[in-house]
């Protein structure tokens, strides 16, 4: 029995020490807490003497939630069987690693469950060919079970595509942005909404409902998700919630259920937490956006946030040789320069469109990366005004100006990245409710009142050699509220007579001090 007093003592120490901290941020009369932590003590004391049979793992008293749920006690999250640990190159969803902080977020509330790739077989690891032949067949049936969505599931995307291209890609310099990225960050962002605000975004993707949209993005994941030792192509996606923040349990279980989302949970917009996202989108970007993920920094107003990554890693299926690479002339707007290109002859299909010629590269994993060429006299915003050049990336077996010939291809080497706010573009295309307060309608997420997106940011790297092309985007949705997020009594402080000031630190240690007896 001393034994349970002593753990049930410790337990309370560490709870209200970890409570005083959380409340000290605002306002709150002293001798409430004391009256908490009395009546706190005879509840536990009463579980210990008198056998009680309550799960102490289910914590309802979570001041800032209606999740029924407890958030991780401390920075060190068990992760599900299916999740790897966080690796240069991104092989499934990352965490955040940072050493344990009370500002550090903690895996809360919602955790997707990833499928598990079969690994690629590589005839070189295997000593016996039937062995290898096995190994080869449960790989092509996870294949066709993972990649085999209904057909023409992404056909409601193509104006959503032709029209995000084109209005994203507006640039006097090099250019990159990630469709798919952004449609997933934004079908979250639906998911979170209701109202108006919801149905400018399903009118964007042409579908017409939630429902609808839960189904096309599950569809669009598992159709492109890979992680099997061939092709990588990971994509990995989040809530934040702030730690005083009262949000809806559902909307966390459907970002779980339906795109994959997890749940993180800590004080949004301290440096701290800050470092958190930006660990995340590098981790799961495999460190190609480090200095885009850097520039990241959500304002101490914010109270959610979304952030969505995507990562790809394929070789060409036919490598160009590096002997074959050699400088050459590249005719940019204003001047021209010299840059190393690489070169290969071989068998391809060349399609002819509308004032522009193309020809596909193809990647492992059924992957292409297409070059599409506009004509003399042309420039590659007049081809985005059309959408023929994605109908044939999109379907290019229904092309029918196209002929095989012996292509002689020169291709220079490059490395495009950009980074964007993408607010005033989303209302170009029809997304406007949801950057008001007065139109915006976040009922699905949270009951809290005034709440609207303060912040659409992306970035995307597109880079190319003799051996594939390396790519990596993310889009990070932060939101705000017009008003306060908890109700807290109502205090008048007047300095008007001598009174003390301290300067502190970000540790909390005392900079400045200081009195004032006559300002």
């Amino acid at each position: 029995m001393n034994d349970k007093l002593h753990d049930a003592m410790n337990e309370i120490s560490d709870k209200h020490l970890l409570e005083a901290e959380t409340y000290c941020k605002r306002p709150f009369p002293y001798w409430i807490a004391a009256a908490a932590a009395m009546l706190a003590l005879v509840i536990l004391l009463g579980a210990v003497f008198g056998g009680g049979s309550s799960d102490p793992m289910l914590d309802h008293s979570h001041p800032s939630s209606t999740c029924s749920c407890r958030p991780t006690p401390s920075w060190a999250p068990t992760l599900p069987t299916t999740l790897l640990q966080p690796t240069t190159t991104p092989q499934s969803p990352t965490y955040p690693t940072e050493p344990e902080s009370s500002s550090t977020p903690a895996l809360w509330a919602a955790v997707p469950t990833y499928p598990t790739a079969v690994p690629y077989p590589r005839s070189e690891d295997y000593a016996d060919y039937n062995a290898y032949r096995a190994a080869m067949d449960a790989w092509s049936t996870f294949q066709q079970k993972q990649y085999n969505q209904p057909d023409g599931y992404a056909d409601s995307l193509t104006k959503f595509f032709a029209s995000s291209m084109a209005q994203f890609l507006q640039s006097d310099g090099n250019a990159t942005y990630s469709p798919l990225n952004v449609y997933m960050a934004m079908a979250m962002l639906a998911e979170t909404t209701g109202g108006n605000s919801r149905q400018q975004i399903l009118d964007l993707f042409g579908v017409d409902s939630i429902e609808a949209l839960r189904t096309q993005a599950s569809h669009v994941w598992n159709a492109h998700y890979s992680n099997d030792g061939k092709t990588t192509l990971t994509m990995a996606n989040s809530l934040w919630l702030d730690q005083y923040f009262s949000f809806h349990q559902s909307a966390a279980d459907n970002l779980a259920q339906y795109f994959y989302a997890s749940t993180f949970h800590g004080d949004l917009g301290t440096d701290a937490v800050n470092r958190q996202l930006q660990n995340w989108l590098n981790e799961n970007t495999g460190g190609l956006l480090k200095e885009q993920a850097g520039n990241i920094e959500l304002p101490e107003s914010t109270i959610f946030a979304l952030a969505s990554t995507i990562y790809f890693s394929a070789n060409w299926t036919d490598e160009f040789f590096a002997s074959a690479t050699y400088d050459d002339t590249f005719y940019t707007p204003l001047a021209s320069v010299q840059a190393p290109f690489m070169h290969r002859t071989s068998r391809d299909v060349y399609y002819r469109g509308t004032h522009f010629g193309a020809i596909s590269l193809r990647l492992d994993g059924s992957n292409r990366m297409w070059l599409i060429l506009p004509d003399e006299g042309y420039t590659p915003e007049d081809i985005l005004q059309s959408d023929e050049y994605l109908h044939l990336t999109m379907d290019p077996g229904s092309w029918s100006n196209r002929k095989t010939y012996e292509v002689h291809l020169s291709l220079p080497k490059f490395d495009v990245v950009q980074q964007q706010d993408l607010i005033q573009g989303m209302r170009k295309l029809g997304i406007t409710d949801i950057f008001n307060t007065a139109t915006s309608d976040f009922s699905p997420l949270s009951s809290v009142g005034g709440l609207y997106v303060s912040m659409i940011n992306h970035a995307a790297r597109v880079t190319i050699d003799e051996t594939g092309c390396t790519a990596a985007a993310f889009t990070v949705i932060a939101g705000e509220s017009a008003g306060t997020p908890d109700q807290v009594e109502t205090l008048y402080f007047n300095l008007n007579r001598p009174f003390l000031f301290i300067v502190s630190s970000r540790d909390n240690l005392p900079l400045f001090a200081g009195i004032v007896k006559q300002p």
